[in-house]
């Protein structure tokens, strides 16, 4: 009789997941009873989750994954637009925005690919997976090259920046995809966001997640593909000027100024 442990987040997405075998309880101690054929799942006020019957293939993900260093979270399971960034750390080369939608039920064909947090994964590593991750996924990206950051930069602060570039992907693929949640790396509060996206267009119920691309493959997924796009732009700026931009910041960028 396996059991394990979910956050209200996580039962949120179990329930959401497997509601065409949600049935009615009438225990006190049950907030969700789950039945189908050879299986039955009860989900404890507590968030104790218990599984029973011969036939619980139906949750491999959650029995299989849950202890993991990788495990899948709930986000995975569901169609989800992930939203990240890169660039604004670093003295040379572009901020590169870039949000992307993954289908729930293609998770593992895409853990498998390698998708993970791209501060994990070497700079070769990023130009292998991204080429495949953006012939693959749906995605926007926007590139803001160091004019237009200079001509933007007097008139929005840095993170309100970011809230309009995000803002614009997100509006953008929500329209192309039928999506059941938006995750975005959190590099501000929720309430600054949409204070600075006060007066435009807006969606509603985005999840921010604090190291959003270790908790979601989609938010993984746009980080890779915003890597990626910065990791060319800074091969275009070698060919420009004939010698190799450092990366990041800090003494070696600094000699460079």
């Amino acid at each position: 009789m396996p059991t394990i442990k979910l956050n209200e987040k996580e039962i949120e997405a179990f329930v959401t997941i497997y509601k065409p075998f949600l049935k009615e309880t009438k225990s006190e101690y049950i907030a969700y009873f789950f039945q189908g054929k050879g299986f039955s799942v009860s989900i404890y006020k507590s968030g104790k989750v218990v599984f029973q019957g011969s036939n619980l293939s139906y949750f491999n993900d959650y029995l299989e994954n849950k202890h993991d260093e990788d495990q899948l979270y709930e986000y995975d399971f569901m169609n989800t637009i992930g939203s990240d960034e890169v660039g604004t750390g670093d003295l040379f080369g572009p901020i590169v925005v870039a949000t992307a939608f993954l289908p729930g039920k293609d998770r593992e064909k895409y853990k498998k690919l390698g998708v993970k947090d791209s501060k994990k994964i070497t700079d070769n590593e990023i130009l292998k997976i991204g080429e495949i991750l953006i012939k693959k996924l749906k995605h926007k990206v926007i590139i803001v090259r160091n004019e237009s950051f200079n001509k933007n930069s007097s008139k929005y602060n840095l993170n309100e920046m970011k809230a309009l570039l995000h803002n614009q992907n997100i509006l953008e693929l929500s329209k192309e995809t039928k999506y059941d949640i938006i995750c975005l790396d959190e590099f501000c509060s929720k309430e600054n966001y949409y204070k600075y996206l006060k007066g435009r267009e807006a969606k509603d119920g985005i999840s921010f997640e604090m190291k959003g691309e270790s908790k979601s493959l989609a938010v993984a997924a746009a980080s890779i593909i915003a890597r990626y796009y910065f990791l060319k732009e800074m091969e275009s700026l070698k060919e420009k000027y004939g010698y190799d931009l450092p990366k990041g910041a800090g003494e070696e960028a600094d000699k460079m100024v």
